[in-house]
């Protein structure tokens, strides 16, 4: 990607894969659990003949659950891992079949509740897990969750 922004990446080079790119905290001088999660987000899209570039509002509590859950998944290969975001704009459903191999199945929409919805599949191996991990723990470092006690 062209900026320094963090983001990241699940799929295989530039022709079969899903970016998730946060960018900005709408309510950034929020400091609460609430309001002070939300980050404005860009979602790429590219599998088969399909391009997709969708803003979107994620939240940060979000990416970590997302994270600790592929970190387990990353020890075991097997199991289930999975990102849901609050208000449905993407749904990433991770599973694992013990052997390495995982399978991600994907929703996506353009607008939340009355929007197109594509779903999608994305395969990789174990070798993907720690970069993606790393990734996630990237986009945390610069949006921290905020609010919840300890």
């Amino acid at each position: 990607m062209e900026d320094n922004k963090p983001y990241f990446k699940i799929g295989v080079g530039d022709s079969h894969y899903l970016i998730v790119k946060p960018l900005y905290r709408p309510y950034d001088q929020c400091q609460d659990e609430w309001d002070g999660n939300w980050v404005n987000s860009q979602i790429l899209i590219r599998v088969g003949g399909f391009n997709g570039n969708i803003m979107a509002s994620l939240r940060t509590d979000e990416f970590i659950r997302f994270k600790e859950e592929l970190s387990k998944l990353y020890s075991t290969l097997k199991g289930q891992a999975s990102f849901s975001s609050m208000e449905h704009w993407l749904t990433i459903h991770v599973e694992g079949d013990g052997l390495g191999h995982f399978e991600a199945d994907c929703v996506a929409m353009d607008e939340v509740g009355i929007g197109n919805r594509l779903q999608f599949g994305l395969d990789f191996d174990q070798t993907d897990l720690p970069g993606i991990i790393k990734d996630l723990d990237g986009i945390l470092r610069a949006f921290p969750v905020r609010g919840y006690a300890s």
